[in-house]
């Protein structure tokens, strides 16, 4: 006889959670916060330059209409966090286990589902960030930039990913915390209070401070021409995949470790 945890693996869990995270109004709420705190940005960084004097140089829209990502970063963090501790807080992770027992396999479907999710999620809201600052300035005597310039697709492309990163580690702090506003505020903490304190400690935060996430997105992923002194972009990005996959491993030990 097959049990239900032979019956349903990886493949199925991952289906049941896409279909629970786009069933929730909250998924698209939070999406939508998203894409429209990278616009904003965008539009704004752009209106806020037409009449700028001297003339703003393209480095300085490309990365400042970027800068949405400071913002949407907690937008898609609450998602990762809240694809796992929704569960716990409604009490339907219960049904959930009982369908798929093994704790790893779950929460290697919501990492996957929110993951991918994410990532798709911060490509968008990257692009429509540089275009709305792209159509802010048309007219102007500001020079356009263009995603067939490498410096700029790389950092447009980055931003997204770095986004994608921020989700997979609300994933592994849910998993964690198992308390929405606990996770959450965690998440925020980890994304501000390290830039913080490295200011605070001077120059001898300042090695310490190129691998706080936040000051990698501002000097090394969403700019053009990363800031001396900094990791580089792909290098900062691979830090951030990096920390992503800590977050999520660390979810999966605590939750071997709990009861459901």
């Amino acid at each position: 006889m097959t049990t239900a945890g032979e019956r349903y693996g990886f493949a199925e869990a991952a289906r049941m959670e896409w279909i629970k995270l786009r069933s929730l109004r909250s998924t698209w709420w939070l999406v939508a916060a998203a894409l429209g705190a990278m616009v904003a940005a965008g539009a704004g960084v752009g209106f806020g330059y037409r009449g700028h004097t001297p003339t703003a140089s393209m480095d300085q829209i490309v990365d400042n209409s970027l800068g949405g990502a400071v913002l949407a970063q907690l937008f898609v963090g609450a998602l990762g966090v809240m694809v796992v501790t929704g569960e716990y807080s409604s009490g339907t992770i219960r049904s959930t286990l009982a369908a798929v027992p093994r704790r790893g396999v779950v929460l290697a479907a919501k990492a996957a589902v929110q993951g991918a999710t994410a990532a798709v999620v911060g490509l968008v809201a990257s692009l429509a960030g540089f275009v709305a600052g792209q159509l802010a300035i048309a007219g102007t005597a500001i020079p356009p930039a263009s995603l067939g310039d490498g410096e700029i697709l790389r950092a447009v492309l980055l931003t997204g990913v770095y986004l994608g990163a921020i989700g997979l580690i609300g994933v592994g702090i849910g998993a964690v915390v198992r308390h929405t506003g606990g996770a959450v505020g965690t998440l925020f903490g980890l994304l501000f209070v390290p830039m913080i304190m490295g200011a605070m400690f001077g120059q001898g935060g300042i090695a310490v401070a190129r691998f706080v996430p936040l000051l990698m997105l501002l000097n090394s992923i969403a700019v053009r021409t990363p800031v001396p002194g900094t990791l580089p972009a792909w290098g900062s990005t691979l830090v951030m995949c990096l920390y992503a996959a800590v977050a999520v491993g660390l979810g999966a030990a605590v939750l071997r470790r709990r009861d459901a």
